[in-house]
C-alpha cells in the first residue's frame, strides 16, 4: 500500500514513517522542503496553501489532515486516517478545540473513507511546557484535575495499526497507563530532574476541575505502557540538564 503521510517530518510523523516502512508500506511524505532519503518518496508542498497537494495525493491512500480531503476525494483514495486529540469535546470552549472538532466533522462529512485516531497530550508536550514553567516565580497547578498524557512514540505504533488493519470510522481514543493530577505529574518531573521547585495549589473550581480531568483523562481508552517516570528516565540528556538550571 502507499501511504502519504503529511507531518512526516515532525515529531510524531518521524515515529509514524518507520512502522510504516517496517509492514512493508510504501511512504511519501508531504513537505515544504523535501529531504534526501532514497526509501522515501517525497512530495513538495505546503497545506497552508494548497501547493503540491493535488499532485502528492494521486494514486495513495492518505494519513493526513483537513487540507488533504478535497484532493483525496478527487484521487478516490481508499482511507484518509486523521489523527486529532482526545476530550475535545469537554474543553470546546477553547478556540483550538473547537476548530479541532469542526476538522472532524470535516472528516465525518467527507465522502473519503476514513478513520479518526485521537490520543492525549504527549509527554514531550507536558515536558516543553513543565520546563517553560521552570522560570516562574510561583508555580501553580490545579490541584485535583487529573491528566493520561501519552508516549507519542507508542500512539504511532497505534496508527500504523489504524492504518493497515482495514477497519474505518471512530476508533478508540489512545491514552497513557496512568491518569494522574497535575501537581503529581509536576513533582515527578521534579524529581526526575533533581529539581527543588515548591509547587502551589491553583484555586480553580472543582467545575472547571473535572471539564480538565474529563478532557485529558478518559475513562475508557487504549491504554500505552510508558509510563511518565519511565519516559522522563529515558529522556534525560545532558541537553535537558541545561535547559532546565
Amino acid at each position: 500500500m502507499k501511504i502519504l503521510v503529511t507531518g512526516g517530518t515532525g515529531h510524531l510523523g518521524a515515529a509514524i514513517v518507520p512502522g510504516l516502512k517496517r509492514d512493508g508500506h510504501e511512504v511519501r511524505i508531504l513537505a515544504r522542503q523535501p529531504r534526501v532519503d532514497p526509501e522515501i518518496e517525497w512530495a513538495k508542498g505546503d497545506l497552508a496553501t494548497g501547493d503540491g497537494v493535488a499532485e502528492a495525493v494521486a494514486g495513495v491512500d492518505v494519513n493526513g489532515t483537513r487540507a488533504l480531503l478535497t484532493a483525496a476525494q478527487q484521487a478516490d483514495v481508499e482511507h484518509f486516517v486523521h489523527v486529532s486529540i482526545a476530550g475535545l469535546e469537554h474543553l470546546r470552549r477553547m478556540p483550538y478545540s473547537r476548530r479541532k472538532l469542526e476538522a472532524e466533522q470535516v472528516v465525518r462529512s467527507s465522502g473519503v473513507p476514513w478513520s479518526i485516531v485521537r490520543a492525549t497530550g504527549f509527554y514531550w508536550l507536558l515536558e516543553r511546557m513543565f520546563e517553560a514553567m521552570l522560570g516562574r516565580r510561583l508555580i501553580a497547578l490545579p490541584a485535583h484535575a487529573r491528566m493520561a498524557p501519552v508516549d507519542s512514540d507508542e500512539f504511532a505504533h497505534y496508527i500504523v495499526e489504524c492504518v493497515g488493519d482495514g477497519r474505518r470510522g471512530e476508533r478508540e481514543d489512545f491514552a497513557g497507563p496512568q491518569s494522574l493530577t497535575m501537581i503529581d505529574l509536576m513533582e515527578q518531573y521534579l524529581r526526575a530532574r533533581g529539581l527543588e521547585r515548591r509547587v502551589h495549589r491553583a484555586p480553580l473550581p472543582k467545575r472547571l476541575q473535572a471539564t480538565i480531568t474529563a478532557g485529558n483523562a478518559p475513562a475508557r481508552a487504549r491504554r500505552g505502557t510508558t509510563t511518565w517516570a519511565q519516559w522522563l528516565e529515558g529522556s534525560w540528556t545532558p541537553r535537558n540538564m541545561a535547559a532546565t538550571r
